[in-house]
């Protein structure tokens, strides 16, 4: 239970670092591919397994934590999910939270 809260957790902050890194380089285009890359590289930085924590016996341990920063990039759709819902903005292609319109001037 503990570890897939540590998966929705470390996605959270996957959809958050990688939302900053768009907005400061302005390349929408690249979130998908950054979200992949920034996913599986936490995992391998924090070298964290899911199956570690569930008990489930793998041939090879860095698999498990490539695997892992999969699903970590997997639980990041969710996130994307319910953050549009709560914004209601909705989708301009694949992405969720993809472009932000200013506010008018309403006076």
């Amino acid at each position: 239970m503990y570890d897939f809260a540590i998966l929705a957790l470390l996605a959270l902050a996957v959809v958050k670092l990688v939302d900053f890194v768009c907005e400061l380089t302005n390349s929408k285009g690249l979130r998908s591919p950054l979200t992949f890359v920034a996913a599986v590289g936490l995992a391998v930085l924090l070298d964290y397994s899911m199956f570690a924590g569930w008990d489930v016996a793998i041939r090879d341990a860095d698999v498990g934590t490539w695997v892992t920063g999969f699903a970590i990039a997997g639980l990041t759709v969710p996130w994307r999910a319910l953050f549009g819902w709560l914004t209601g903005e909705g989708a301009t292609r694949d992405e969720t939270l993809g472009d932000h319109t200013p506010l008018r001037r309403a006076a």
